[in-house]
């Protein structure tokens, strides 16, 4: 073979190695620095390091790009979820944030750490208090772990956050969950009657009502009909209304909520 020809199959040889070197590094997922012919470096301690740097001088934007990092190669790091979380929760972006909760939950529960994945749903309601799913799946952990009473307490304090025509079935769902726990709580009872006919549940909400009553007395069945009265302020309303409440001023004494 001639000079020339040595010379084509030489550069041949180096084009075909060349490509099938950027298919090479494109199957990786970077294609760009494989066509700049030289691999991607992932170093992890570094990334990490200026992460946390970015973190404590609250640039979370730089943070965030630098646990993306680290999570595009580890995706089910709970630590890492676990850290960026709040820092996209402070940055707008809630729904991102709430998937990284979730992951860092997840990691702690599949590992049977179940105290941890209650402190990861807690810190999520504080920066998401708006977070339905969030007061739900703390509820749910509490009593898994034999606290029931607290669980209650969670529910409500999760009504609590969800103000407004917006979140109001949120806020009657919680009350639900809450009354499954502890039925005919008095407050908990008065709360949902008036969620529910704020939302055009009035039937239902009569019906709860009506139920309570027969199931307190004194102060508390005053507030029953007060609350009876302002859904439906008929004469048959006054009249049950004042008739109790002047039954309570005599000395009534209010009956412990009924089971």
């Amino acid at each position: 073979m001639s000079d020339i020809g040595h010379q084509a199959c030489g550069t041949v040889g180096r084009f075909e190695s060349s490509v099938g070197s950027v298919f090479r590094d494109a199957a990786t997922g970077d294609l760009s620095l494989a066509l700049l012919g030289r691999r991607a470096t992932y170093d992890r301690k570094r990334f990490l390091d200026e992460a946390e740097r970015a973190r404590a001088k609250r640039k979370r934007r730089r943070a965030i790009a630098l646990y993306r990092r680290v999570l595009a190669a580890e995706p089910r790091n709970a630590e890492l979820h676990y850290k960026i979380a709040p820092l996209l929760a402070a940055t707008g972006q809630c729904f991102e944030a709430w998937r990284s909760f979730q992951q860092a939950a997840a990691g702690c529960t599949s590992a049977g750490q179940h105290d941890k994945a209650l402190s990861v749903y807690k810190a999520a309601a504080r920066v998401l208090p708006r977070q339905f799913e969030a007061w739900m799946s703390i509820a749910r952990l509490e009593v898994r772990l034999g606290d029931k009473g607290r669980a209650r307490d969670t529910l409500l304090e999760g009504r609590r956050q969800m103000k407004g025509r917006g979140h109001r079935p949120q806020a009657i769902a919680l009350l639900r969950a809450a009354c499954e726990m502890d039925p005919w709580h008095m407050d908990t009872v008065l709360d949902l009657a008036a969620r529910l006919g704020a939302s055009r549940q009035s039937e239902e909400a009569r019906w709860l009502l009506e139920e309570l009553a027969e199931r307190v007395q004194g102060h508390s069945l005053s507030r029953v009909r007060a609350r009876q009265w302002r859904m439906e302020p008929s004469l048959r309303h006054t009249w049950l209304w004042m008739r109790d409440a002047i039954r309570a001023r005599r000395g009534g004494a209010d009956a412990p909520a009924a089971a």
